[in-house]
């Protein structure tokens, strides 16, 4: 009953506060990480600056010239091949649904199961098909093998 209670209170001040309460969270929750340095590094002017190895590229569509037999699927082939695929970060943007679920995770009437992700990822969204040559001058079609558009999901 106190934990249907807890969700009543957060949907009704995310929803009469139109957000803002949401965004305050958020901002807060950055300022804790910036705080501890994740992935940060401070310059003379007290700016945060990202380190190399945080400032990854936004989710995009990447390409790569690989032979068949380099795509692992089994086939004998010296053809080359663009294969296309999804990379990059995804903003963490929390919603309703996860600030809900954390509490329910955090107050013990959910079981963590490990099976959760708290991250979006980087996914394609519709597939291009794929045809070769094999070292036997047979042609083969593999379908749905490279990326044509990304998005982050979750």
């Amino acid at each position: 009953m106190r934990s249907l209670l807890k969700i009543t209170v957060l949907l009704f001040c995310v929803q009469a506060g139109e957000g803002h309460w949401l965004r305050t969270l958020l901002d807060t929750d950055l300022r804790d990480e910036e705080r501890r340095g994740d992935g940060e590094e401070k310059e003379g002017s007290g700016r945060a600056i990202r380190s190399p190895r945080s400032a990854e590229s936004p989710c995009a569509l990447h390409s790569i010239l690989l032979q068949v037999r380099d795509l692992g699927l089994g086939y004998d082939s010296d053809e080359t091949v663009l294969f296309k695929y999804c990379s990059g970060t995804c903003p963490r943007l929390a919603s309703n649904h996860d600030l809900t679920l954390t509490n329910l995770l955090q107050s013990g009437t959910l079981q963590y199961t490990g099976h959760w992700h708290h991250q979006p990822c980087c996914r394609p969204t519709h597939h291009e098909d794929i045809a070769f040559l094999d070292n036997l001058h047979r042609w083969h079609k593999v379908e749905k093998l490279s990326a044509a558009e990304c998005v982050c999901m979750g």
